[in-house]
């Protein structure tokens, strides 16, 4: 194992799509404090580092999509897997030193992101509005979610021969996810009450119109579905994490657990069968 890990590390710090991440996260994570900081100036209200720290999360998992996918698929491609299996690694091996990898370069990415928005913001936003013990579960689950976008992402590209197919599936599934993110968090954002408002029609007459239910608003089983979904799947996370809008951190780090063991275990179960010739 270490020296599968050695030579891959070798390779990834080599790697241009690697640093192409860090540079891009390292954008993201100074470019939304300036971003707050010109809003802050022209419209002289205060805004605070909290509100965009987190906001790597929105991106790691394309990041990490387009990385994983093109540098394990160059494994296949290559032939290095058939070669390290000549030397006589397990597949079991080879499959944990890829994933090993592929979660050292998403906690790079979402370190530096976190490090660059900090020396960014603090001199733009000046200090945090939260407490550390309420942004410190916020920064284990980003790097809890890159781990679980690693996972993933490695099963797909261990599992897929075809460097052009990992590729296509893993950038899919990136934005699929975040697509239905989107739709689910928008589902349950709406309100179950519309409040009552006051208008002036055409005649020129004072109308007002009464409270009445939204018929939109997901109620019952179908509610909490959406809600447990929008909590475990990545994309939802994703969201959640960079707005810090959770009241249950440790939960989606839960849940970020979960589909690290599960998507692993299926990934070393098929790969362990799979015809490499």
């Amino acid at each position: 194992m270490n020296k599968l890990l050695t030579a891959n590390f070798f390779r990834m710090f080599k790697n241009k799509l690697f640093w192409a991440g860090i540079l891009f996260m390292a954008a993201v994570g100074i470019g939304f404090p300036l971003v707050n900081y010109n809003t802050m100036i022209k419209n002289d209200y205060p805004l605070y580092l909290d509100s965009t720290f987190f906001m790597g999360a929105a991106f790691i998992g394309i990041v990490l999509s387009i990385f994983c996918s093109l540098f394990l698929g160059t494994e296949y491609s290559d032939g290095t897997i058939r070669n390290k299996m000549i030397a006589g690694q397990k597949r079991t091996v080879i499959y944990l030193a890829n994933l090993f990898t592929c979660i050292l370069a998403g906690i790079l990415m979402c370190g530096v992101c976190l490090v660059v928005g900090l020396c960014a913001g603090l001199p733009l936003l000046g200090s945090f509005q939260n407490e550390w013990n309420v942004l410190l579960p916020f920064i284990l689950c980003i790097f809890f979610l890159s781990m679980a976008f690693s996972s993933l992402f490695t099963f797909i590209a261990m599992t897929c021969k075809s460097k052009a197919s990992s590729a296509v599936i893993c950038i899919l599934t990136a934005f699929i996810l975040i697509f239905a993110a989107t739709y689910i968090q928008a589902q349950l954002s709406e309100p179950e009450i519309y409040d009552s408002y006051i208008y002036m029609d055409e005649t020129g007459n004072i109308v007002t119109e009464e409270a009445e239910p939204n018929p939109n608003y997901i109620r019952g089983t179908k509610r909490e579905i959406y809600k447990f979904l929008n909590d475990f799947l990545p994309g939802g996370q994703s969201f959640q994490i960079a707005q810090m809008s959770t009241k249950h951190p440790y939960l989606l780090l839960l849940y970020s657990g979960i589909l690290i063991i599960t998507t692993t275990g299926t990934g070393i179960l098929i790969f362990r069968q799979k015809d490499l010739n």
